[in-house]
């Protein structure tokens, strides 16, 4: 349950600072999408978070809700598997930029979703 709730906590922080400073987001997205390791590095979080939430899914408030956040988590770590990881960093950046405008107001719903995650998990 615990890692239910860091994903929630690193979900909130995230928010944040999308919400106070959807600039650096911007900045240090782009970056972040040019790393060599991007590609498995997100692969791996997504599929052990993927992993967690299925795991302890019937622990929560909402076990249904949490099995299938899991389910999609490791189903979109598969779809990134799948694909090249030079395409996985040019897709990034380029929807990073389209949508950088929307940042704040991304940053306002996903901050509840953080908020529900650690309400769930405990």
């Amino acid at each position: 349950m615990y890692g239910i709730v860091l994903f929630g906590v690193i979900m909130i922080g995230l928010s944040l600072m999308m919400i106070v400073s959807p600039k650096l987001w911007l900045d240090l997205s782009i970056r972040y999408c040019r790393l060599p390791y991007m590609h498995p590095l997100e692969i791996l979080i997504r599929i052990g978070f993927g992993i967690t939430f299925i795991t302890y899914a019937a622990d929560t408030t909402y076990p249904t809700l949490i099995l299938y956040a899991g389910y999609l988590l490791i189903a979109v770590g598969v779809g990134l598997a799948c694909i090249r990881p030079s395409f996985h960093r040019h897709l990034g950046i380029i929807m990073i930029q389209r949508i950088g405008p929307w940042f704040r107001l991304a940053g306002c719903i996903s901050l509840p979703m953080g908020i529900f995650l650690i309400y769930a998990a405990t």
